[in-house]
């Protein structure tokens, strides 16, 4: 039996689909690429847009054309399950939970029930799904997903409705999924989450960095690596107790959306622009140079060019290492679907590709800082004999001698249209 997996949208749902393909492998199924004729057809969605609800029903017509059974599972199967179950093809639908009853949902298909909705009531859901990996297939790293739903519920964002509230995954399972993975050869583990600055929010007396300090512990990984934080994470007692830990990378994605108080106000956040530029400096008083990245969404709903350009000034006093814009996208059913002041489509891609643009300068001078700096690399995939591509701590790319799996300490020493230099200590 073959089984072909097609993943959409963030590291979680690549964590899932992992650790359903490693379910399936044990019972049996080998697995292949997706364009690949297969039994069993997996597709993980993602709605986190319209351009990715779009994505998604692409897959399902793909699969559809070979035949086989199809599962659509995930974000989008939770919140349109019953029209996905009516495509052609498409045998049955799990939501944000149940995927670790896969093969017995196959089994039952096998068996003979066409149609199976195992879409639950995600807002009731109150405990982790006990999913685990045992290694990666990119084999240095691997995403450990510590905890599932969000409970921020900005006006712009649909996730919360799909994925339910905030559910965290005990520490023990964490650090023993992370030694099993060290032992696997994996040398960098990446914390994700669906909002990962609210771990341990529906547990008693831990949290995030309790995690963190965990994971130092383990001896059998190299390097932690964040998945995206809330700004307000990062208090002056959490950044103290972070730089304390060795392993822990010096890259913190910390999402922004907008450098306008206003808009933030329409989205929902829980800070100010000033509070923003407060917990950065929290991080920076007590790393050297960390690599601070973001996200931004431009041409949010009634979005002024006034608030546009203090969004400009904004990005630009903070200083960013990297910066992923996205032209706002409506998503039925959330708050800001119904506010006033829908911009146009022209508008939208104008003042992103204006971020972009002030991000690309950004990250050059970013890398500039670093000339002449050492880091560590982790090495990770060969490009030619003897050469590999792989991150500096600050997950900037470089090519360095070796094989994958090593670390070796790089200078940084220019950086020309846009690839990073560095030469072997």
């Amino acid at each position: 039996m073959k089984a072909a997996y097609c993943t959409l949208g963030c590291k979680v749902n690549k964590y899932e689909t992992d650790a359903m393909m490693e379910i399936l492998e044990r019972a049996g199924y080998q697995t292949v690429d997706f364009s690949d004729k297969a039994d069993v057809y997996l597709i993980n969605t993602c709605t986190v847009t319209a351009i990715a609800d779009r994505k998604s029903r692409q897959m399902i017509g793909r699969a559809a054309e070979k035949g086989g059974i199809i599962c659509v599972c995930g974000c989008l199967a939770q919140r349109d399950a019953q029209s996905l179950l009516e495509k052609k093809g498409v045998n049955a639908v799990i939501g944000s939970a149940n995927k670790g009853d896969i093969l017995q949902i196959i089994r039952r298909i096998q068996a003979g029930e066409q149609k199976i909705n195992a879409v639950t009531n995600i807002s009731t859901e109150r405990k982790f799904e006990p999913l685990s990996i045992t290694r990666s297939h990119g084999r240095t790293r691997a995403n450990i997903k510590i905890c599932d739903g969000c409970n921020n519920y900005c006006s712009y964002c649909i996730i919360p409705y799909a994925r339910g509230p905030v559910r965290s995954r005990p520490i023990e399972e964490i650090i023993r999924e992370a030694r099993r993975l060290g032992e696997n050869g994996v040398k960098e583990v990446v914390l994700t989450g669906i909002h990962v600055s609210s771990y341990g929010k529906d547990l008693e007396n831990i949290g995030f960095i309790d995690v963190l300090e965990e994971l130092q512990q383990v001896s059998e990984i190299r390097r932690i690596r964040l998945g995206s934080l809330e700004p307000s994470l990062l208090t002056r007692e959490f950044c103290k107790r972070a730089s304390k830990l060795d392993k822990l990378c010096p890259h913190f994605h910390v999402s922004l959306q907008s450098g306008s108080d206003s808009v933030l106000r329409r989205m929902h956040r829980k800070y100010t622009a000033e509070e923003y530029a407060n917990y950065i400096f929290n991080l920076r008083k007590v790393f050297d140079r960390p690599a601070i990245t973001t996200d931004v969404i431009a041409g949010f709903q009634g979005e002024t060019e006034e608030e546009h350009r203090q969004t400009l000034d904004f990005l630009h006093k903070i200083g960013f290492a990297k910066i992923h814009v996205f032209p706002y996208s409506k998503r039925e059913g959330t708050l800001a679907a119904k506010m006033p002041g829908d911009l146009s489509g022209n508008v939208k891609k104008r003042r992103a590709a204006e971020i972009a643009a002030e991000g690309e300068r950004m990250a050059e001078a970013y890398v500039k800082s670093l000339i002449g700096s050492r880091h560590k690399v982790l090495l990770e995939q060969e490009i030619q004999p003897g050469i590999c591509e792989g991150y500096i701590e600050r997950y900037i790319q470089v090519n360095a001698p070796g094989k994958p799996g090593e670390i070796k300490e790089v200078e940084i020493n220019s950086i020309q249209s846009g690839k990073v230099n560095c030469c072997m200590l």
